[in-house]
């Protein structure tokens, strides 16, 4: 068979515009149509017909321009026309009249439209939709000269670049129509190709890109044509597509070469690195590079894991893209989608009202529960790994309190039964190299290591390796091959491996130390954080009661934090132990010894800060409120320093007896901001308060309890209700009235000379000629010296220390501070009243503005004093509980 591509026909006039008002029929929406079946019936010459839609087309293309000025609506109405109805009809168009691309686009769709979840061994699951489950990944060229200036700002929103808009720039970047797509395993390349051949397919390209060019899409898995195009005489693209056996019954007559020819196909050849043998991978590198150089005009998408393409690279290639990893809003989306369909499919296709709430609350559970554990949130950013963890969350309910299930399920699925899926042949079995992974996995953990060096790999399992492979077996073929079919393992660089993800090499060490029931030697690393997951995984596979106990034993802040993650997540714990671990913590929390309750409330804020749920890329969020007792640590150590940092309405510096598990209430701002920072000191992450978006994202509601978070630059209390503050503003009123009404007697045993200010006083109340009392400046001069200097002091008391309020002091004080207030408020009043007597006298004085100007400034000293007032109010309404904190 020739391997050189055969020249295109010459075509007729006829032809050539029938191919136009073809390519042109969607982008010009009804009137396109119309036109190209307008040409069609000219070519039958069937002329009636023909002049008839071509009156009808020139008509309805007027009125669509004359509209389309008139009203933005008709753009979306024809848009959906060109996306949808548009090609709804081409396709009805192709069965009847039995074109061949017809019948070999329901053939694409057949094939490609199932979500496939290969080699998951979950019974009972549904095939699902591809298009109602897929998330469109997101891409990165490994250059960004490849990249446009609008193409770069979509890549710095959140959106990020897709395949989609590369494709869309195909006329003006021919570096695109050569595109390698590079991915780990399990990261969608397959599924990528797939459902970008289903969109071509079903003619939705429009949906994803209005740009997008219109191609027809051709799709061929190179680990199953791999022997053919690496034979001494292998076969031109063209006729390679022909030989497939779904092609061969359509009877396609050239068809492929003719589009091939003319630039109309979008080829995409799907997972270099599975072609196993590097030799054989290499011919077929090379076989691609020819087909891409013999049709220049037509576009090629290869995928590959990068070692398969790093061996056997291509010339002809223009953009090599890398997949993105998902973002937790990606992972949130393909939850939703695989939850809805699953719902859907299982109830025979019903789509209600009661199947889509069904389907969101338990997407809403996984996604809790993923982002409640940072290893499953690691994982959940791989497509393949997601799948698996919602597959089994479905059908095991084994999230997160069995994690040792899930990755027990991940580990079988990646190095055996996908490769079985897809019918790649393994010369070890599943349970064969996971039995080896396990010592190499334990022998880093021992050595607090995560790199595989090929030395270090042959002293830790190659006798194992020879036990179960034979004395043939080679370590560095091994690692390879766990590299290229599973994933587990990833090249960093040459000759040196790690696992993809240390949950995976501390998974598989718990297990080996299960096998070899190993609980003293892991007693023994207790309080270590380097063994922490370790330790929790062993206790999820075998009775923990003998770790909890170490901890009992020997208690101290890791160790106890350990234990309470083992009983929670351990096959097994004696009850009597559980019920020691409980009331040690329940005990120290309410303790009046200093340590006791120091190791207890610490053990309970590092268990809080473990379990911090993850909102994005680089933030977690507390969905709880920190309580008493945790926060009383950071009062403890600030007092150590000579500082207090109690809430106002506490009377002594430590919470009541009995509220230890309680929320902290009454917190300051500026408080509440220096618990962040204190947290951060004492940690290697930031801590900070939640902004308004992220409170109005992820609420948390508790009864008449407010919490701090920022708008800006301005601190708010969030989640208390409008009516609650309403109730509790109306009371401080109340209250505020109350208290003058009682303090309005000033007879207050203080040594202070107001004779000549109440001469003044009395002079305002008899409305006497202020020009006589004005004169008298000693009088005035000595009341504003009494009101500074009485000011000064004030400021000297601190009434804002907290140091004030565990005692009583406030009554004494706030007399005092209503005194204070009233004597500025005389001043003011004098002034304004000279003030407008000198309006009377002359209209333009400066004597005029000068007292205007002091009556302000008393005014305001008077406002800032009865703040303090206020405050006096508030703290007593506090302590005497008139007023929630």
């Amino acid at each position: 068979m020739s391997n050189n591509p055969q020249p295109p026909k010459e075509q007729t006039f006829l032809e050539q515009i029938q191919q136009k008002a073809g390519e042109l029929a969607l982008s010009w929406g009804v009137p396109g149509l119309l036109a190209g079946l307008a040409v069609h019936f000219a070519k039958e010459q069937q002329w009636t017909q023909a002049i008839v839609l071509a009156i009808a087309a020139g008509v309805i293309a007027i009125v669509l321009r004359f509209f389309d000025k008139l009203s933005p609506h008709l753009d979306k109405l024809f848009e959906w026309l060109a996306n949808n109805f548009a090609g709804w009809v081409q396709r009805q168009w192709w069965k009847i009249t039995a074109q061949f691309q017809g019948r070999y686009y329901e053939s694409l769709i057949f094939s490609c439209r199932d979500f496939r979840t290969q080699g998951l061994k979950t019974k009972g699951a549904f095939t699902l939709d591809l298009e109602k489950v897929f998330v469109p990944l997101r891409v990165a060229p490994e250059s960004l000269d490849r990249v446009t200036a609008g193409m770069l700002q979509a890549r710095q929103t959140n959106q990020g670049l897709k395949i989609w808009d590369f494709l869309a720039e195909l006329k003006h970047r021919p570096a695109f129509r050569r595109i390698v797509v590079i991915a780990p395993p399990g990261a969608g390349k397959s599924t990528l190709l797939e459902s970008l051949t289903l969109t071509y397919a079903s003619n939705t390209q429009k949906r994803q890109n209005r740009k997008a060019p219109r191609l027809i899409p051709i799709l061929l898995y190179l680990r199953d044509v791999r022997e053919v195009v690496s034979s001494e005489h292998p076969p031109n693209l063209a006729a390679l597509i022909e030989q497939q056996e779904s092609i061969q019954s359509l009877n396609p007559r050239g068809w492929f070469q003719q589009n091939l020819d003319r630039g109309r196909c979008l080829v995409m050849l799907d997972g270099l690195d599975e072609v196993a043998e590097e030799t054989q991978r290499q011919r077929v590198s090379r076989w691609v590079d020819q087909q891409m150089k013999a049709y220049p005009k037509s576009a090629f998408i290869l995928t590959s894991r990068p070692f398969g393409y790093r061996t056997a690279p291509l010339n002809q290639v223009g953009t090599v893209l890398e997949v993105q990893p998902f973002s937790l809003q990606e992972m949130r989306q393909f939850v939703n989608n695989w939850y809805l369909q699953h719902e859907i499919m299982s109830r025979l296709g019903k789509d209600d009202a009661g199947v889509r709430n069904r389907a969101k609350q338990q997407a809403g559970d996984l996604i809790k529960r993923i982002q409640d554990a940072p290893p499953l949130a690691a994982m959940a950013l791989n497509p393949l790994l997601l799948t698996m963890i919602a597959t089994v969350h479905c059908f095991r309910g084994a999230l997160p309190g069995r994690r040792v299930e899930l990755y027990e399920e991940i580990c079988d699925v990646l190095l055996g039964r996908r490769q079985d899926a897809k019918g790649i042949a393994d010369t070890l079995s599943a349970k064969q190299k996971k039995a080896v992974l396990q010592g190499l996995a334990l022998g880093l953990m021992v050595r607090s290591n995560r790199e595989v060096t090929l030395e270090f790999a042959e002293q830790e399992i190659q006798p194992r390796l020879r036990e179960i492979a034979g004395q043939q077996a080679d370590v560095t073929e091994f690692l390879k091959q766990i590299e290229n079919t599973s994933g587990l393992l990833v090249e960093q660089k040459s000759g040196v491996y790690e696992f993809a993800h240390k949950s995976f090499q501390e998974y598989l060490a718990a297990a080996e130390l299960s096998r070899l029931s190993q609980a003293t030697f892991l007693a023994e690393k207790m309080g270590d954080a380097w063994w922490d997951e370790t330790i929790r995984l062993y206790a999820a596979q075998t009775d923990a009661t003998s770790l909890v106990e170490v901890a009992l034993q020997s208690p101290s802040i890791p160790a106890l934090t350990l234990a309470y993650d083992c009983v929670e997540e351990g096959l097994s714990v004696r009850p009597e132990v559980r019920q020691a671990l409980e009331a040690q913590l329940e005990q120290g929390l309410e303790s009046q010894d200093a340590d006791l309750f120091k190791l207890a409330a610490e053990v309970k804020l590092a268990r809080r800060l473990n379990r911090l749920t993850r909102i994005d890329e680089t933030t977690d969020i507390d969905d709880g409120l920190i309580t008493c007792a945790e926060y009383q640590l950071f009062i403890d150590e600030k007092r150590s320093q000579g500082e207090n940092r109690q809430p106002d309405h506490w009377t002594a510096f430590r919470f009541p007896q009995g509220d230890s598990a309680k929320p902290i209430v009454g917190v300051r701002a500026s408080d509440a901001e220096e618990f962040c920072q204190w947290l951060a000191a004492r940690d290697t992450a930031q801590y900070r308060l939640p902004t308004a978006d992220e409170v109005e994202t992820h609420q948390i509601n508790f009864q008449n309890v407010g919490y701090w978070c920022k708008r800006g630059d301005v601190k708010v209390v969030v989640g208390i209700a409008f009516q609650q503050w309403e109730d509790w503003s109306k009371h401080l009123r109340n209250a505020l009235d109350l208290a003058r009404a009682l303090d309005l007697d000033l007879d207050l045993d203080l040594d202070l000379d107001l004779d000549r200010a109440l001469d003044l006083a009395r002079a305002r109340a008899l409305d006497l000629d202020l020009a006589r009392a004005l004169a008298r400046a000693l009088d005035l001069d000595r009341a504003l010296d009494l009101a500074r200097a009485l000011t000064r002091a004030l400021a000297r008391t601190s009434l804002y220390s907290r140091d004030l309020w565990t005692t009583s002091s406030s009554e004494k004080i706030r007399p005092s501070v209503l005194l204070i207030a009233a004597l500025w408020n005389l001043i003011a009043e004098i002034y304004e009243k000279a003030a407008q007597k000198q309006r009377r006298i002359w209209s333009k004085t400066s004597k005029r503005v000068e007292y205007e100007n002091r009556s302000q400034d008393a005014a305001q000293q008077r406002d800032k004093v009865l703040r303090v007032y206020r405050f006096c109010v508030l703290v007593d309404e506090r302590q005497a509980s008139n007023l929630h904190a």
